[in-house]
């Protein structure tokens, strides 16, 4: 739009968080391909893993991501989901899960179910790590188990920058609310393998490593498929 030329994708976010353009002012259209609600309750069927038996999930937050590729804006969601564990209720056993959201080639999209796998405070050597030039990220379960190989998605180089849109609320029809909402940057990079299945077959396994832009916080994100 001509408006928005010259400015970068955080002038831009600021302009929707404080209210340029958004007519009435009744709340700040987001990207939400699933329609979904803060607060509401989500599915995650047994197909997905037996990890997810048990537990009852919600809607905590709703993340828009926002990044230039080629000239290009391209968003995709998060939907942040807390579990909690139906038998226990015990806080410290909540599961934290992100269901993501990524438009593809069809005009549809394509979702990915992303559990938090590690986090921790800004470190140089494993930010070293993840800025090599050999597109490989190497994890394991535990300093018991093996490593397990990923490589870059598309073989790509370096990392990416967004611009978040954190969205702690919604409105009944599906906006961010005024004066609730707020915006961050981070960078990361992405992941994936081919990983073997019970049936002789491989599934794509997926994991995304984020870091706060302000405050350095890492976080690791893994997972595959979501099946609804």
């Amino acid at each position: 739009m001509a408006e928005n030329q010259g400015k970068t994708l955080w002038e831009m976010l600021m302009d929707r968080l404080h209210g340029s353009g958004n007519g009435n002012g009744a709340g700040i259209p987001f990207y939400n391909p699933l329609d979904w609600r803060v607060g509401a309750p989500v599915n995650i069927p047994y197909s997905n893993g037996p990890a997810f038996a048990g537990y009852d999930f919600s809607i905590t937050e709703i993340r828009e991501y926002t990044r230039h590729i080629n000239k290009q804006e391209f968003r995709f969601t998060d939907y942040s989901v807390r579990g909690t564990n139906t038998k226990s209720f015990v806080t410290e056993e909540d599961m934290q899960v992100r269901i993501r959201a990524v438009p593809n080639s069809a005009g549809s999209t394509d979702s990915l179910l992303l559990r938090l796998f590690d986090e921790f405070a800004f470190a140089e050597t494993f930010l070293e790590v993840v800025n090599d030039d050999t597109g490989i990220f190497e994890m394991s379960e535990n300093e018991h188990s093996e490593k397990i190989v990923y490589n870059r998605i598309n073989d790509v180089r370096g990392s990416y920058n967004a611009v978040v849109l954190n969205v702690p609320a919604t409105t009944p029809d599906g906006k961010a609310i005024f004066g609730q909402t707020k915006a961050s940057k981070l960078e990361y990079w992405d992941y994936w393998r081919d990983m073997p299945l019970a049936t002789g077959k491989t599934a794509k396994e997926f994991v995304f490593v984020e870091m706060d832009s302000d405050s350095g916080w890492f976080q690791i994100w893994r997972g595959s498929e979501f099946f609804q």
